[in-house]
């Protein structure tokens, strides 16, 4: 039997009270993050042209455009909320790249609109459980060989999400998932090149998430042999290298929602050690970029090969987000990272230039993506000749070094000072949210946060 039916079972079995207390918290906190992230991205490059795409669709006025306003079907609205969410790569992920809350709550709102209102709780399971069964199936990936796991594995937890909220049963949400297989996509070379395709794919997770729920719910049937078919999930996207463990692990028990990463600052995950040790290094020495010599950055075979070099293009905000060259240098220039430092003015500042080209990254092939993932090691040479060196297994905001809920709380107000700053018209109480989110299980429909994400 393919291990597919088994995480079905699960996903379809489990409610909100067989989640335990520190799942609640952690999907509280991404639900949050997520919306702040949303709102902060609404009109980052590339955002209001997918709104205007997809309300030029039109279509049945079913869920909501977030921040824009106006209704239209739940998949299209999912797409470019997701889209918005991931924009500024300030949202959640889970180690080897998945990023899941940021197509996850804009399919819960999506979905909980079309359905005609869903309580908290209800929306809340979905986002734990869509993590769980995504996140099991990344863990028990070994080998991506350049798939974006956000769209060919997140794919998976939205539509578990998805299915959950149309309260499909078992063979319907089998089929689901047969029709997401047949989905899955994405590559890392969205990343490399630096292409606005790296926050599309976070939309189209969601989207397809949902039409493949919505399509097996009609009766379409979907691949049956997902993961462990001869031309299943794990041959197409893993080399057939895998674990099976992870997808029957305590299921039902422990939820992998735990693994959530938490961004403290704005860029791709895989630069975020390089950032905590020259932040730190820069701190304890007060160091300035005039002390500067030169820096080496040393990172595991993944992160090289998805961000490692820094060449501003048509998209210069992705090039700065998926680049350890302007990550470091941004650090030694302006200190703790801000949303701002990755928009057009500060990523062309000359001063960045100059300390572009004494930074290098090096490539240690011994820290591969399932052991060694983030691991970073940060090496200044000074022109006192004093050589400084930092290592970090983790960031802050990984599991292994959390971040609290009051962070997230902090960062939220963050985002949305920003959100003030670059002028997005909106002006909810973001007291309210907070308060609304924290309290979810208590709010019978799941449309009164979305009334607070429009105009």
């Amino acid at each position: 039997m393919d291990l597919i039916k088994t995480l079905i079972t699960n996903v379809v079995d489990s409610g909100f009270n067989d989640l335990p207390h520190d799942v609640i918290t952690i999907t509280k906190m991404g639900i949050l993050d997520a919306i702040g992230a949303l709102i902060a991205g609404a009109n980052a490059q590339g955002c209001k042209e997918i709104v205007d795409i997809v309300k030029e669709w039109g279509g049945k006025e079913e869920s909501t455009v977030m921040i824009y306003g106006g209704k239209i079907p739940a998949h299209n609205a999912a797409l470019a909320n997701a889209v918005m969410a991931r924009a500024l790569e300030i949202d959640d992920a889970i180690d080897k790249g998945m990023h899941m809350s940021s197509s996850l709550v804009p399919v819960g709102f999506a979905i909980g609109e079309k359905a005609g209102g869903i309580s908290g709780k209800d929306f809340l399971t979905a986002i734990a459980l869509g993590t769980d069964i995504a996140a099991r199936i990344s863990k028990a990936t070994l080998d991506y060989h350049g798939f974006d796991p956000t769209l060919a594995c997140g794919i998976f937890g939205t539509t578990a999400c998805a299915s959950k909220l149309l309260g499909l049963d078992k063979v319907k949400m089998e089929n689901a998932m047969g029709l997401a297989f047949n989905e899955s996509s994405g590559s890392f070379q969205s990343n490399i090149d630096g292409t606005l395709s790296v926050r599309l794919n976070q939309g189209l997770a969601a989207c397809e998430g949902i039409m493949s729920a919505i399509f097996a719910d009609r009766g379409i049937t979907g691949v049956k042999n997902v993961l462990n078919g001869p031309f299943g999930y794990f041959h197409l996207f893993s080399n057939d290298q895998k674990n099976l463990h992870y997808l029957e692990e305590d299921l039902g028990k422990k939820f992998y929602g735990i693994y959530t990463i938490f961004k403290r600052w704005p860029s791709c995950g895989g630069t975020l050690p390089a950032v905590d040790a020259t932040l730190e290094l820069k701190e304890q020495y007060n160091i300035t970029p005039d002390d500067i010599e030169h820096i080496t950055v040393r990172i595991s075979e993944f992160c090289y090969s998805v961000c490692k070099d820094f060449k501003p293009e048509e998209n210069p905000a992705v090039d700065a987000q998926f680049s350890h060259r302007y990550v470091i240098a941004n650090v030694l220039l302006r200190g703790r990272p801000k949303i701002e430092h990755f928009t057009d003015e500060y990523i062309k500042d000359k001063e960045i230039r100059k300390l572009i080209d004494k930074i290098e990254p090096e490539e240690d092939i011994t820290r591969d993506c399932n052991t060694r993932l983030l691991e970073t090691d940060v090496e200044m040479k000074l022109k006192d000749g004093r050589l400084l060196t930092k290592k970090l297994n983790v960031m802050k905001g990984h599991p292994e070094n959390p971040v609290t809920e009051d962070e997230i709380v902090a960062k939220f107000r963050d985002t949305l000072y920003f959100a003030k700053s670059k002028g997005i018209g909106w002006n909810k109480d973001p007291e309210k949210i907070i308060d609304a989110v924290k309290n979810i299980e208590d709010i019978d429909d799941i449309r009164e946060i979305v009334s607070l994400l429009t105009f």
